[in-house]
């Protein structure tokens, strides 16, 4: 089977992380052949290199049904239209990997269901965020219009069930989806040792953006430090821009210049986790939290925000606790901290739940089984 995947983006987020794995995988099994389509040089496209893996860099502008109300936007139809200018160009690179499947890994829904429809083959989306909820961008039309765009695809698969049921409007799945949590790779084979010393480190990572919640991490951790004041707050990601310049303005205001943090981009995620105690996730609607995930195999506790994938991930006093609002948070710091004894029994908990769940064994498995299923049946749709 010829099977390319396609990307809205090139850096290495976690949608693209979580599909470099797919291409891995299937690239590795016998009787493929794998490429993917990225708009723009980057470091996925570095990775793709390291694994031998075709790569189609070709310029277009992917996410061409949503829109944020902010003055930027005001450029959708010039991209459109260039999209639009480029789509035969498209259609000729792709027409010559000839693929029997094409696989669009998603944040926001792209334009290979045209791709696939213009060359009769067959088409897989997997859905990984809210979009509205999440990133506060807006399907044209609504999420009825969403939902119908997405139909046309033979399969879809959703990255948990919380975005499934946002995008199914609460109705019942379908035959042609699945659910399927992400699958990491963090090479911890051992659960490493943690709360040595008297300041407990505490962590959040993902690119620096409001829906992220980094700014919710520095106001409670403020409340933290008067029963820990030995206590560390470390940010790992980055994005140059007024949320980066707002951060950095809470730390100077509130003098935690020596407590808080702030490493930038940290490619190695081995290295983020062996200097952490416990994981934070501040995001309101993450669509799954794929550190969170990646925290948890390294026998990492996580504090999430009570919602989307996050409340799927974390289960209340086992590997984690979950919070509404800042007492909430506070309480569950405390808890996690009551003795070293609990930390350890949490820890235990999640480095084995952690890898049992979410293994990329597991999720490689059920996406290349689903595939199989949606490419043996007879019609393209």
């Amino acid at each position: 089977m010829r099977i390319l995947f396609i990307s809205n983006y090139s850096a290495l987020y976690g949608a693209n992380r979580s599909l470099l794995t797919l291409a891995e995988h299937f690239s590795h099994t016998d009787g493929n052949e794998v490429g993917m389509m990225i708009p723009s040089k980057g470091l996925i496209r570095k990775e793709l290199e390291r694994l031998d893996i075709s790569t189609l860099t070709i310029p277009y502008f992917s996410q061409l049904f949503y829109y944020k109300r902010q003055l930027k936007y005001l450029a959708l139809p010039l991209l459109a239209v260039f999209t639009v200018f480029m789509f035969p160009y498209i259609i000729l690179r792709v027409r010559r990997f000839k693929p029997d499947l094409i696989y669009s890994n998603t944040s926001a829904e792209n334009i290979g269901i045209f791709i696939s429809k213009v060359l009769h083959v067959k088409h897989i989306t997997h859905v990984r965020e809210f979009m509205d909820l999440d990133h506060g961008a807006h399907f044209i039309g609504g999420n009825v219009m969403k939902k119908k765009f997405l139909s046309w695809s033979d399969g879809l698969v959703f990255v948990s069930d919380a975005v499934r049921k946002w995008v199914n409007q609460g109705e019942e799945p379908l035959a042609n989806q699945i659910v399927v949590h992400n699958g990491v790779d963090t090479g911890c084979d051992k659960k490493p040792a943690h709360l040595q010393g008297k300041g407990v480190r505490l962590g959040i990572v993902g690119i620096l953006d409001e829906e992220k919640g980094q700014h919710i991490a520095i106001e409670y951790f403020r409340d933290v430090l008067k029963n820990h004041p030995e206590a560390t707050l470390h940010i790992y990601g980055d994005k140059e821009g007024p949320y980066k310049k707002r951060l950095l303005e809470m730390i100077r205001k509130y003098s935690l210049e020596n407590t808080v943090r702030m490493h930038g981009f940290v490619k190695d995620s081995k290295a983020i986790y062996l200097d952490m105690d416990i994981m934070l996730m501040c995001s309101r609607s993450e669509g799954f939290g794929r550190v969170t995930a990646e925290a948890m195999q390294y026998g990492i506790p996580v504090i999430g925000y009570d919602s989307g994938g996050t409340s799927e991930i974390i289960e209340e006093g086992r590997n984690g606790y979950l919070f509404k609002d800042k007492e909430g948070f506070l309480k569950a710091v405390e808890q996690l901290l009551d003795s070293e004894k609990h930390y350890q029994e949490m820890s235990e908990y999640a480095f084995r739940n952690a890898h049992e769940r979410f293994s990329k064994e597991r999720y490689c498995r059920h996406i290349q089984d689903f595939v199989t299923r949606i490419c043996s049946s007879s019609s393209v749709s």
